[in-house]
């Protein structure tokens, strides 16, 4: 809870103005806060009033009409037991109520007077978060039936714009959506729309679409990069025409609602491009209240901590649908090729299949360990179904990493009676993991975060199982001619030259046979390693195109 404290209360007769210091601490000394804005505006028209000056080094000014600092906010995201601010009023205001917001707790003063009054209304908590790189605050304040939403962004960059979508679900779909817009020339412009489900184009509304309250804009403006789009919802009522059919329950000051976050581009007419991000929001918003969502960059902005999902994402891609995949074909496909070959004394396939195993296993904890760096630990909401299904499935993948490794360093002798049982065991897992690995990706590729980067990236992912498929039917389709003797695998006359060779010269015999099972296998090793090299190719190609996507997350 936010408290105030109103002191020092001086009017100045020459120059006409009430000058308030205003203190801003928390409830006790162990509250702290990180973020601010301070507003003052009059009850009736809403409008910004009056100018601030900044007396602290932790807050500074918001030139909101690009003329003076008619606003105050934080300068970092330190935290801090206090602020101090001095307001003064403009010398023209009529007589009346004057309003000073911040977050959720408001101070009512009189015009030139020395009588002063706190109101505390319903408290809310600042919440640090990350709007796609751009600093965010988001203001609502409630009074006489009048709801205030302030929207003040940093970094939208031209030809861009910022939805504030008011939801009953976590996800975008006929949804009420206020957007500010950036446009091509540098102009602000605040807009209604509706989302009628899903990823159908915005609609706006009009005057008199009749979808609850009456919108109207009070201010908009564009100053060293900081847009401000601040408008009014007011005359709500509580009937409906029924017989008009909606898809959207029209807007209510009474609902909670959940407040989703989209950022995108907008087209060469300013019309609006799908978005680019979406982010859910922890706190609720209701319209009859009041609260504040303050983006803090805290620890580093918010592109350096996309950097980390970036990361786990290209890990994944390459090592799941490249390195894992691989390594399972040199196992089943390999085992009889280069027979004389070793690496560490170790057979060649053995040698290249645990090398490539290992790396995998420890790839994937370390992308695991960037994602739990993204995320600080915290784990996905349930209520979103994509991204907990990935999560749950993704920790399965990363346990079967471990226990691959770890099982390969029990097994007992290849000439072990009980043998069987790991080799089968291992198999399993190790397909298994494969299996999910591309469930997982598949959830992942179904993210809106690939919304702007690629048009649906699963296409990629469905490609690449396709591809895959048919080369491991060529795989097997090989191995079942070669051990039927089909054309040209056959060798003619086999075992007539056996007997000969064994009959003339049995010290010899096995090097004869050897030399023609080598002649015989060249053309079925060629096939192999011409698939393999298929494999590869397209494996890196198609993840490539993921990780690209992956990599341009805004």
């Amino acid at each position: 809870m936010i408290q105030f404290k109103v002191s020092d209360l001086v009017y100045d007769s020459l120059l006409d103005l009430l000058i308030l210091l205003v203190t801003v601490r928390g409830a006790t000394s162990s509250n702290r806060f990180k973020g601010i804005l301070l507003l003052a505006k009059d009850t009736y028209s809403q409008n910004i009033l009056g100018s601030w000056s900044s007396i602290d080094s932790s807050v500074q000014g918001v030139y909101c009409d690009g003329t003076s600092p008619n606003g105050i906010t934080h300068t970092s995201s330190t935290t801090k037991s206090q602020i101090q601010a001095n307001w003064s009023s403009p010398s023209t205001a009529a007589q009346g109520n004057i309003i000073i917001n911040v977050s959720s707790t408001t101070i009512t003063t009189v015009s030139q007077s020395a009588n002063t009054s706190i109101s505390s209304v319903d408290t809310t908590t600042t919440i640090n978060s990350q709007v796609s790189g751009a600093a965010l605050n988001l203001n609502w304040s409630y009074f006489g039936g009048i709801t205030t939403v302030a929207i003040v962004t940093n970094n939208l960059g031209t030809s861009q714009w910022l939805g504030i979508g008011l939801s009953l679900d976590d996800r975008m779909g006929d949804d009420h959506v206020f957007v500010c817009k950036r446009l091509n020339d540098d102009t602000i412009q605040l807009q209604r729309f509706i989302n009628p489900g899903g990823h159908i184009p915005p609609t706006i509304v009009t005057a008199d679409s009749n979808y609850g309250g009456t919108f109207k804009v009070t201010r908009i403006a564009l100053n060293n990069d900081l847009v401000y789009c601040e408008f009014i919802l007011s005359n709500f009522t509580t009937t409906t025409d029924r017989r008009r059919k909606r898809s959207i329950a029209i807007l209510s000051q009474s609902t909670q609602y959940r407040i989703l976050v989209a950022i995108g581009q907008l087209d060469s007419s300013n019309s609006l491009v799908q978005h680019s991000s979406v982010t859910v929001k922890t706190q609720t918003m209701q319209l009859d209240q009041s609260g504040t969502i303050t983006t803090i960059n805290n620890e580093g902005s918010d592109d350096d901590k996309a950097i980390f999902l970036r990361a786990h994402g290209i890990i994944m891609l390459f090592i799941w649908m490249l390195f894992v995949s691989t390594g399972i074909l040199i196992a089943r496909y390999f085992k009889q090729s280069w027979p004389t070959r070793k690496l560490c004394d170790k057979p060649i396939w053995f040698a290249v299949h645990r090398s490539i195993m290992i790396f995998s296993a420890i790839m994937t904890l370390i992308a695991f360990g960037l994602i739990l760096r993204y995320k600080r630990g915290t784990w996905v909401s349930q209520s979103l179904s994509r991204e907990f299904a990935h999560s749950i499935i993704g920790i399965l993948v990363i346990s079967a990493a471990i226990i691959q490794p770890t099982m390969a360093l029990f097994r007992c002798q290849p000439d072990h009676q009980y043998r069987f049982i790991f080799n089968y065991a291992h198999a399993t897992v190790g397909t298994g993991a494969l299996i999910l690995s591309i469930a997982t990706i598949f959830l992942a590729t179904m993210f809106t975060i690939f919304d702007f980067v690629m048009n649906k990236p699963w296409r990629f992912l469905l490609t690449w199982i396709l591809l895959e498929f048919v080369i491991l039917i060529g795989f097997e389709c090989l191995e079942i001619f070669y051990r039927n003797n089909w054309p040209p695998f056959n060798v003619q006359n086999r075992t007539e030259l056996l007997q000969m060779n064994v009959r003339d010269n049995g010290s010899e015999a096995t090097s004869s046979i050897n030399d023609r099972s080598s002649s015989r296998d060249i053309l079925k090793e060629r096939l192999k390693t011409l698939l393999l090299i298929l494999h590869i190719l397209i494996a890196f190609g198609l993840s490539l195109t993921l990780a690209y996507g992956a990599g341009h997350i805004s």
